[in-house]
């Protein structure tokens, strides 16, 4: 299948890191996305399942309310529809061609994080909200999940706090950051980190 993740709203800029985790899989893989907003990096990421032929669970995590903090009050905020479409309806129908391959998950990541077994997770994308707090809460509540050898990665690191959040974790050695900082305007940056546990 070709891919369309294109024509959905939102950012996949990490999908070098996508595309990488589904060509080292094997087969029997958990992968976790949270933050998925109106889908486009889900989508990537389900094309990219589909085309390996690989089982991959793929849950998507979001509470799918407003887009979060990076959302409200910016220009994104016009890629929402008008129509009053819930934003997890909105989602699944921009997913539709790979939905079959996705879990949503309508819950706040920490609400989720305890339905996952210790040791269970495979790869996981923190890309929901960016404050410090939150994401240095996901990195603690989802690192008990990973298996050893899996990956975590998360986007913006860049962001006031992320960065702090992510270096306080792991030992900064040991934290790949990929992209280049926007230096004008810090919530455009396409950086993103990813950890091997």
């Amino acid at each position: 299948m070709q891919h369309f993740y294109q024509n959905i709203p939102g950012w996949a800029a990490f999908k070098q890191t996508y595309f990488d985790v589904v060509r080292r899989a094997k087969g029997g893989e958990h992968f976790v996305e949270i933050g998925s907003w109106a889908g486009r990096s889900a989508a990537l990421m389900g094309v990219e399942i589909l085309n390996s032929g690989k089982h991959i669970t793929f849950d998507c995590i979001d509470p799918w309310l407003d887009g979060g903090v990076d959302l409200r009050d910016t220009q994104h905020q016009k890629l929402l529809n008008t129509d009053q479409v819930p934003l997890l309806e909105q989602f699944k129908r921009n997913v539709a061609p790979v939905l079959h391959l996705i879990n949503p998950i309508q819950k706040m990541s920490l609400d989720a994080a305890p339905d996952y077994a210790d040791g269970s997770i495979d790869f996981i994308m923190i890309d929901g909200d960016h404050t410090y707090e939150a994401v240095r809460d996901d990195i603690r509540a989802f690192l008990p999940k990973m298996k050893k050898g899996s990956i975590m990665a998360g986007d913006d690191y860049g962001w006031p706090g992320v960065g702090q959040a992510v270096t306080e974790a792991f030992d900064p050695r040991v934290v790949q950051v990929f992209g280049k900082p926007n230096l004008k305007n810090w919530k455009m940056g396409a950086q993103h980190w990813l950890v091997q546990l």
